[in-house]
């Protein structure tokens, strides 16, 4: 038990002292705190100091107790005869020094109670182990509206305009996105999850194993981590088929000069040929024999946006002077910018990102992970493409909320087929 000389005062006339430890048999750190403050504001602790549990029966025994042992108020009470509850396990926090989970529970403590915090301005860190406490002890709602109210996203927001987001870390990524989900900042939500599927993760590798103990944004629950991991395969898998379709085209047969003159059969040699050695050298494509393959699937581990840039630099090769433009960048840049308009982390659209209105109140039809793949999806020129203007199958695209918009792009990205020609 903590001596009295480390109690933390949350509340100067509570009734109750916790005894917070991150482990069982480990460091203890004591706080006076209301007991009906925790009630009101935690779910945990309403159910925890209720009737049902013994805690709950020890600590009303314990305040009857004080009230008839001839004190005027529990506030004027010596501490050593307050009643305590014992807390272990504070959730999975990055915190290791216990001075610091000290400080963190007392933060958490003053939050409830409506009081400032140790720093006015706390950084990411700090505010992403206040989520995952929250979260531990069942008061998010409560956390979520303090910190609106102590405008301290925003504040965070302030210092960072005009960084570019290639400074942040894939920690930092993580923290912002998990306190957005926990602490209702869509814009946040919208924005992380979108850098972290075109950055990708070292969480994602295959290498990788299973860690309970890291900090709690690094398998951010509740299906989020999934769906992330769901959406950057699918994008993948939508830029090889880009590959496929033309390298498909080219070993077709079927002629793609259309100038007509007797070097056109020439200029699809030629176009193949420099096509499948552009390809290999960004290494975007492998040479493998067929006759014994016991290759394992590989996945496109970095960074999506550099994948892109690498296939824009794709050169108009040409076979002689009569075909400037038989090659495959004019026919590849206009695909790849309309790949650029989803994709773009300075000026794309957000709708790859996790929306975290449709996440929360209409997971089933809009999660990526949860839909079914349509069989096709066309170039939006064509006229049997997806459309691209707000109307789809004929009808006007007005709902109250923006999962409509989302689904057409996930359709998109999710289709077993594709129709990239005009």
């Amino acid at each position: 038990m903590p001596e009295d000389d480390e109690l933390l005062i949350i509340a100067a006339t509570g009734d109750l002292i916790l005894d917070v430890a991150q482990e069982q048999g480990g460091q203890q750190y004591a706080y006076r705190v209301d007991s009906e403050v925790l009630k009101a504001k935690s779910r945990y602790f309403e159910k925890l100091l209720s009737d049902r549990f013994n805690e709950g029966r020890q600590l009303s025994a314990a305040l009857h107790a004080l009230r008839t042992s001839g004190h005027e108020s529990i506030a004027e009470a010596p501490i050593g005869v307050l009643p305590r509850v014992a807390i272990v396990n504070v959730g999975r926090t990055a915190l290791a020094k216990a001075a610091s989970i000290q400080n963190l529970i007392a933060d958490f403590l003053r939050a409830l109670h409506g009081l400032d915090l140790a720093t006015p301005s706390p950084p990411i860190s700090n505010i992403s182990n206040l989520a995952v406490v929250a979260d531990r002890f069942d008061a998010v709602p409560c956390l979520a509206s303090y910190v609106r109210r102590r405008k301290f996203l925003q504040l965070i927001d302030a210092k960072a305009k005009g960084k570019p987001n290639l400074t942040l870390t894939e920690e930092r990524v993580r923290q912002k996105l998990f306190v957005g989900l926990y602490f209702d900042q869509s814009s946040w939500v919208s924005k992380y999850s979108k850098l972290l599927i075109m950055r990708d993760s070292v969480q994602w590798r295959p290498e990788t194993e299973e860690d309970h103990t890291k900090a709690l944004w690094w398998d951010i629950p509740n299906g989020v981590e999934d769906e992330l991991i769901k959406r950057r395969e699918y994008i993948l898998e939508t830029i090889n088929s880009l590959q496929a379709h033309f390298l498909g085209l080219y070993t077709s047969g079927e002629r793609q000069c259309k100038l007509g003159y007797d070097t056109s059969l020439q200029c699809d040699s030629f176009q193949l040929g420099e096509m499948v050695r552009f390809f290999h050298k960004i290494d975007t494509v492998r040479l493998q024999g067929k006759i014994y393959d016991n290759t394992e699937p590989v996945y496109y581990l970095g960074d999506i946006e550099r994948l892109l840039a690498s296939l824009r630099q794709c050169s108009n090769y040409q076979v002689d002077a009569n075909h400037a433009h038989c090659g495959l960048r004019s026919r590849l840049l206009p695909l790849l910018d309309l790949l650029q308009n989803q994709l773009s982390l300075e000026n794309g659209s957000m709708d790859i990102g996790i929306c975290a209105e449709c996440w929360h109140n209409g997971r089933s039809e809009y999660a990526w992970s949860l839909a079914k793949r349509p069989v096709l999806w066309a170039h939006p020129r064509t006229s049997t493409g997806t459309p691209s203007s707000g109307q789809r199958n004929g009808q006007d695209r007005k709902t109250s909320s923006c999962t409509s918009r989302h689904v057409i792009v996930r359709d998109w990205f999710m289709a077993m087929d594709r129709h990239w020609s005009l």
